[in-house]
């Protein structure tokens, strides 16, 4: 093969890799760290994460996000105990979405999670959504093993009837991990998590 073939063939595979990396926005990949999340978010403070439980309408499971490290990956890690008394029943960090590119529409999330076996959820809310019990959700099992799971915006269900059926990326206001529903001992670690 000659030497201009090859410089043809290397520009090609270096324009496609930048191309395919334009299509994703990073959400958070744990490559910036600054502190441990707190509450404050969640009343406009500046954590990039904000954990809430149920508490926030009277129930009473119990819960904790945290950084974690192994060997140089970092992550973060949801634990908690999830009680269905007082109509109560979930634990949750979410992130806000900013910066959405002008003119571009993602098809999905995509997350790097490991977690204990369990089914979680990702909760997505809209600029439509004004209520607080608002959201729409798609599924996942999170197993022991770090896997990367997509979940297209087709796959999301509204939590309510009047809610508009569909999501569409530049919409979205926030983005959340979710342990929801039954009674059982949550835990989920993130280390990526993006729009696809």
């Amino acid at each position: 093969m000659n030497m201009r073939f090859l410089q043809s063939i290397f520009l090609l595979t270096f324009l496609i890799g930048n191309i395919s990396l334009a299509d994703n926005m990073i959400i958070d990949d744990m490559k910036n760290q600054s502190g441990q999340p707190d509450e404050e978010f969640c009343e406009g403070g500046n954590a990039k994460w904000c954990f809430v439980t149920d508490k926030v309408m009277g129930g009473l499971s119990e819960g904790s996000l945290e950084i974690k490290k192994e060997g140089n990956d970092y992550f973060y890690r949801m634990t908690g105990e999830l009680s269905l008394e007082n109509n109560g029943g979930f634990i949750q960090f979410r992130t806000k979405i900013k910066n959405h590119p002008k003119n571009k529409s993602f098809k999905g999330v995509r997350l790097r999670v490991r977690g204990n076996n369990h089914e979680y959820a990702v909760h997505v809310r809209t600029k439509y959504l004004l209520l607080p019990w608002q959201y729409y959700n798609s599924t996942f099992q999170a197993t022991n093993e770090w896997t990367t799971i997509e979940l297209p915006f087709q796959s999301f269900k509204k939590s309510n009837f009047y809610q508009p059926t569909s999501v569409v990326s530049q919409d979205i206001k926030t983005i959340g991990i979710v342990a929801i529903g039954k009674k059982f001992e949550a835990q989920i670690d993130l280390a990526s998590i993006e729009l696809y």
